[in-house]
């Protein structure tokens, strides 16, 4: 894995040519100390602007050696010149690396351009920010690639299982898809959007059968207690499990309204009750980007 960055330090005044110099061989030698594979390997002022490039390999990203050189030299300039930097702005920064198998379709991600030759990956950003480099993004982007391209090799297959434990051999006792049993004798109705159902008394009669069942001989000995919680689950939630990176496609997304104010929702009222109709656009300007959901899957058996 190689790391190729070209940036710009914006100092808040000018700083010569003999100072940079010092600055960036001291940074360098240390580098070189700690056996850290990389370094600035090329260098420029101009005015309040100083130029570098620096190459690293995977002990240390090019970008981290970066934010690692702004700190320093912000603290040596400002200490000894009264010189201060003010951002840093990366023009170019290329990532190369491997990857264990060829991809099987096209590959793309947020920020960056790929190139894919084969097992080898070339990764190119532009333009990016400080903060984009100190969120730590483009790890996660070298992941990410890498991540989809596995996931080409697994998709369509069968479900992977292991065994763990298994009981006695049982003689079933049904043998056919029970949700198309149901709908066949009407105990259960498919519900106005996906995933929803209306369960008619003797599916809620089994449901609730079963539900005892868990509760009385799992749940309890096992010492849970019940509790009631909402049905809408905040991004921050989903964010720690893994759901809306895992099955962001199976989430209804709840927005909040942008305001209470009926004299904001007046039109809306307006168009709703002369045509009879939910005005969409009228509607997105009311409410809010949304932050939380509800997983609409509401399977019945």
């Amino acid at each position: 894995m190689k790391f190729h960055l070209s940036a710009t330090i914006k100092l808040s005044k000018p700083a010569s040519k003999e100072v940079i110099s010092k600055e960036i061989e001291n940074f360098n030698a240390q580098l070189t100390e700690k056996q850290v594979d990389a370094r600035i390997e090329k260098w420029d002022v101009s005015e309040n602007n100083l130029n570098i490039e620096i190459i690293s390999g995977t002990k240390r990203r090019a970008h981290d050696i970066l934010l690692n050189f702004r700190n320093i030299l912000s603290k040596n300039l400002g200490k000894k010149y009264k010189i201060g930097v003010r951002k840093i702005d990366v023009s170019l920064y290329e990532v190369t690396f491997s990857l264990e198998k060829e991809p099987l379709q096209p590959v793309t991600i947020p920020f960056a351009d790929l190139e894919i030759d084969g097992k080898n990956v070339r990764m190119i950003l532009k333009d990016t920010s400080e903060e984009f480099l100190r969120k730590n993004y483009v790890d996660r982007m070298i992941k990410r690639v890498i991540e989809k391209v596995e996931n080409q090799y697994y998709e369509g297959k069968k479900e992977f299982w292991k065994l763990i434990w298994k009981s006695e051999e049982k003689e079933p006792v049904w043998n056919k898809d029970p949700t198309e049993e149901m709908l066949k004798r009407g105990w259960l109705v498919q519900g106005p959007t996906k995933g929803k159902w209306f369960y008619r008394p003797q599916a809620a009669a089994i449901f609730r059968a079963m539900e005892r069942i868990a509760i009385e001989e799992i749940l309890k000995p096992l010492g849970f207690q019940e509790v009631i919680e909402s049905h809408i689950v905040p991004f921050e939630i989903w964010l720690r499990t893994g759901h809306l990176e895992g099955m962001p496609g199976e989430i209804y997304y709840v927005c909040e309204p942008k305001t209470r104010d009926v004299k904001e929702w007046e039109r809306f009222i307006d168009l709703v009750k002369i045509t009879r109709e939910v005005p969409e656009e009228e509607l997105k300007k009311t409410v809010s980007v949304p932050r939380a959901g509800i997983c609409y899957a509401q399977c019945p058996v």
